[in-house]
């Protein structure tokens, strides 16, 4: 990353959990937010990090504007015998309340061989892989979804309605885990936002204005906050993404997600999204040892096939995460920046850097 500074994941982890507390949540609270926001920017995710759009900075600004009840606990229904839980958030922190629902999701899964756990009245809970991935260091094969603010017309529609709407899916293949995060929209809303602040271009087939217009190139703030990002598969194949979304929510409604249209930050602070995590056993047919090695033979036939610039799903991540634990997380000024004006904000101060 051009012009970028490092710094330690330890030192960032710290920050995010003192200024997180200082805000009035409970010091393990505020320390699970603060290793999920970082496990992101381990991972190259920086949107989802703690300097990102939907981190640190979203997290002070909306407790402060009472959107997020940073004291709020979580309340779990659970039916006797079911492999199935409801988690009501109660608005509070989205993280701590997601990772909760994941450990639960996994206690299900040893217990029935699978779990799942529905989150609803919940906040952003950062980046879905983190979830599954914490599964998948338990043994299980896992899946995590999420309902979003409005930001996408449907498929043939003219008005929006739907959210990014992301799903994360994983396995352990040997010692190795594959996992895939995804938007059910062609990317991440985020992206085209910071482009039309900077005056950079965005790429066509991504989003389009208002009146159906797709739009590249250059693109004025307004004309991209009043239209709609394109479903996965574009302006052509985009009913496979509007459909996989479509699904998203409805499998949220079940375990108590909203039937009506999300709001998004532009229009309130005080949005409210769903989640589903799901854990199952891989060792049913084989025992664990020989499940893995099978999954682990089928990757290592896949790779065969592939090219030197070929990724499977995660790897781009995980390559990232060596070397961010080896050397520190690579962060850009406008980030560092970011970490600047919470700690004015907060009285937190900054990590150093570990290079100038």
């Amino acid at each position: 990353m051009e012009n970028s500074r490092r710094i330690s994941p330890e030192a960032l982890t710290d920050f995010a959990s003192d200024v997180t507390q200082s805000l009035g949540a409970a010091a393990d609270r505020a320390r699970t937010t603060a290793e999920v926001l970082a496990a992101a920017d381990l991972r190259g995710i920086s949107s989802h990090g703690v300097a990102g759009g939907t981190g640190l900075r979203e997290l002070v600004d909306r407790t402060r504007l009472d959107a997020i009840d940073i004291t709020a606990l979580p309340e779990v229904k659970r039916k006797s015998g079911w492999a199935v839980a409801a988690m009501n958030a109660n608005g509070g922190l989205g993280h701590p309340a997601a990772m909760e629902a994941t450990q639960l999701a996994g206690d299900l899964a040893e217990e029935y061989g699978c779990g799942r756990v529905h989150v609803h009245d919940g906040n952003h809970f950062g980046a879905a892989c983190v979830y599954v991935e914490a599964l998948i260091a338990r043994g299980f094969a896992a899946r995590a979804t999420c309902t979003a603010g409005a930001w996408m017309m449907p498929y043939g529609g003219s008005r929006v309605r739907l959210g990014t709407n992301p799903i994360a899916w994983g396995l352990p293949c040997g010692d190795e885990a594959i996992v895939i995060d995804i938007a059910t929209t062609q990317r991440a809303v985020s992206p085209a936002i910071r482009a039309t602040r900077s005056g950079a271009p965005i790429p066509p087939d991504y989003f389009k204005d208002k009146d159906g217009n797709v739009l590249e190139g250059v693109v004025p703030y307004e004309s991209l906050i009043g239209g709609s990002v394109l479903p996965l598969g574009g302006e052509t194949f985009g009913y496979k993404g509007s459909g996989l979304n479509i699904l998203v929510e409805l499998d949220n409604v079940i375990g108590g997600g909203s039937t009506e249209r999300v709001k998004n930050m532009r229009e309130t602070p005080k949005s409210r999204v769903s989640q589903t995590f799901e854990a199952w056993r891989i060792d049913f047919l084989f025992p664990e040892e020989e499940a893995r090695r099978r999954l682990e033979e089928t990757i290592s036939d896949i790779r065969k096939y592939g090219g030197p610039e070929m990724l499977l799903p995660g790897e781009r991540e995980a390559r990232h995460m060596d070397d961010a634990r080896a050397s520190g997380i690579p962060y850009e000024e406008a980030q560092w920046e970011m970490l600047r004006g919470i700690s004015k904000d907060t009285g937190i101060e900054v990590p150093a850097s570990l290079s100038a």
